[in-house]
């Protein structure tokens, strides 16, 4: 097993809170392998939507459009769709501003601006308040809660380890897939 491997190994780990033996691991050699062993391990629900994480989705979404307001940035309807750009209009103020969105959010983990000689610009990946809204989520599935993991279904898993996946390999949604494997489609040393 790579570096890349280990790490990825690890991540699975950290998050479910769970030992991944190295003959379990040798065995993953897709998504849908990885899903299954710690579906298996959790004593996870087979079927089921993907409860846990549309509850984090939706209060990420939450914290978000009222940190928004609370900090000043929007006074109106905010939309998942609207562009951070238009949001944060003013790029004189948008680093300052940024700022004060994390605070008022009261999050460790917050995505850094890119800065370009006199102008900041958002990440790549982070074009509309959803976007930003789903990065949220995303980052808080690190840190589920003991009831949170037992409530978990296969399809949260199953979402779970896809972002693991694309944030540890930094591969686009569009490439993922549970049946891809990992070494000859995704990459993966």
């Amino acid at each position: 097993m790579g570096l890349e491997s280990v790490e990825l190994v690890f991540a699975f780990e950290e998050v479910f809170r769970i030992s991944i033996s190295d003959l379990d691991a040798e065995r993953m050699r897709t998504p849908r392998d990885v899903i299954d062993c710690i579906v298996a391990k959790l004593d996870a629900k087979v079927h089921g939507p993907a409860e846990v994480i549309r509850a984090k989705e939706e209060t990420a979404w939450v914290q978000l459009t009222h940190a928004l307001r609370i900090s000043g940035v929007v006074d109106g309807a905010v939309m998942r769709d609207q562009k951070l750009d238009e949001v944060f209009v003013d790029r004189g103020l948008r680093r300052q501003l940024w700022r004060q969105l994390k605070e008022d959010l009261d999050v460790k983990a917050w995505p850094r601006l890119r800065w370009f000689g006199l102008s900041t610009d958002f990440p790549s990946q982070l074009k509309t308040l959803g976007d930003l809204s789903d990065w949220m989520s995303d980052h808080q599935l690190q840190h589920l809660t003991d009831d949170e993991r037992q409530a978990l279904t296969r399809g949260d898993i199953a979402l779970i380890v896809k972002h693991i996946v694309l944030d540890q390999l930094g591969l686009r949604e569009e490439k993922y897939g549970e049946d891809k494997r990992f070494i000859e489609d995704l990459g993966l040393d």
